[in-house]
């Protein structure tokens, strides 16, 4: 299942526990599911650098480069120094969508650091 489909997921289950009279264990999944949903939202407006940017879409540094300077991807750094948010990346054919993979990576580098 993608991670993106799992709040929905776990509020259809909130219902089922609900019904069941089991309203902390219903309050626990409503709990997770607005957790990952802020997680998700945080991801995606992440800046990132043109090179870690092109790392994660697939495409180059210069196609993103490119795209920043036209217009058509939004710099949300500096001129000198351009970011982009990960959510607003293009994704190329067969790549996975914005952060099946590379959200577990993350989060699997981000537990080693600690």
């Amino acid at each position: 299942m993608n991670p993106r489909e799992l709040p929905d997921s776990w509020r259809r289950k909130v219902d089922e526990l609900r019904d069941l009279a089991l309203e902390s264990e219903a309050r626990a999944f409503e709990r997770c599911a607005s957790d990952l949903e802020r997680s998700l939202a945080e991801w995606d407006l992440e800046a990132l650098t043109l090179q870690r940017a092109a790392d994660e879409s697939g495409y180059s540094y210069g196609h993103l480069q490119r795209l920043v300077s036209e217009g058509e991807l939004a710099n949300v750094g500096t001129s000198g120094s351009p970011r982009v948010r990960r959510g607003d990346l293009p994704r190329k054919p067969g790549r996975p969508e914005n952060g099946q993979s590379s959200l577990a990576d993350e989060l699997l580098a981000r537990r080693a650091d600690r």
